[in-house]
């Protein structure tokens, strides 16, 4: 089997007479050698990228645990004011099921 050596010049001698049928051939097999050499690196690096995820191990992230002394408690003036506005809401829902808002006759 012999190996091209004079490959370098045939690329400078092709591109040189590109306009050459026989010039043209050698860069077109030049651009499909390229074309297909970026398809398998494009393909290899992503079936890579994919392995290396999902192999990844899941990050824990150390949140501290909750404790009953972390927390500021409810004072009973902000529980009160809480369960005046579930109140308010619960009026605000009977009067409006009630009463519903009239709408315009789309036609």
């Amino acid at each position: 089997m012999r190996f091209d050596t004079n490959f370098t010049v045939k690329v400078k001698d092709a591109f040189a007479a590109r306009h050459e049928p026989e010039a043209a051939r050698v860069l077109g097999e030049i651009f499909w050698a390229f074309l297909v050499l970026a398809l398998t690196v494009a393909t290899l690096g992503s079936v890579a990228f994919g392995v290396r995820e999902f192999l990844k191990p899941l990050t824990v992230d150390e949140e501290p645990s909750v404790s009953v002394g972390a927390r500021k408690g409810v004072t009973k003036a902000e529980l009160v004011k809480i369960l005046e506005a579930f109140d308010a809401r619960a009026k605000e829902y009977e009067s409006r099921r009630a009463a519903p808002v009239p709408v315009k006759d789309p036609s």
